[in-house]
């Protein structure tokens, strides 16, 4: 598995030689992947289908934890922004958001989706026309599907 590292709050100089020696040690409970797919899980049933987790960010901080940035998207335009994060904590895979996460998404998304172009609903090539006139039949799928088949063809003919 490859993983993007951030290690956060380091100290660097300007300018000039540097040295980053890392050594930590833990546990994978949660894989990039799986943290991924809970965190749209919860996006999808607590938030917004408007929201989606992209990849994950392995963060070595106090607590090691993926950071899986959130992604708001527009259906006539797809991916439109990065709204926020959320940290799955690498070992435990307990989601840290807070009640106030799922307003600053909202918030950011907001303010994305002002600058959109205005939704233009799509409209059919004059070619194609809109079927029309198709019976309805009360068929309840009581018998195999063979009999159903061919009472639609005798309904329809």
């Amino acid at each position: 598995m490859n993983a993007t590292i951030l290690l956060d709050e380091i100290d660097l100089p300007e300018s000039g030689p540097a040295e980053i020696e890392v050594k930590r040690s833990f546990t994978i409970g949660i894989s990039a992947t799986r943290a991924r797919r809970a965190v749209n899980g919860w996006l999808r049933n607590e938030v917004s289908m408007s929201f989606i987790a992209e990849t994950p960010i392995l963060v070595l901080d106090t607590r090691i934890v993926w950071r899986i940035p959130i992604a708001y998207t527009a259906t006539h335009v797809g991916r439109v922004g990065l709204a926020g994060t959320v940290d799955v904590d690498v070992t435990t895979a307990e989601l840290y958001h807070t009640g106030s996460l799922r307003e600053c998404l909202f918030a950011k998304a907001r303010k994305m989706a002002e600058q959109l172009p205005p939704f233009e609903p799509r409209t059919l090539p004059t070619a194609i026309k809109p079927v029309t006139g198709i019976m309805h039949t009360h068929i309840l799928p009581t018998t195999n599907p063979e009999t159903i088949i061919a009472a639609l063809h005798t309904t329809t003919a």
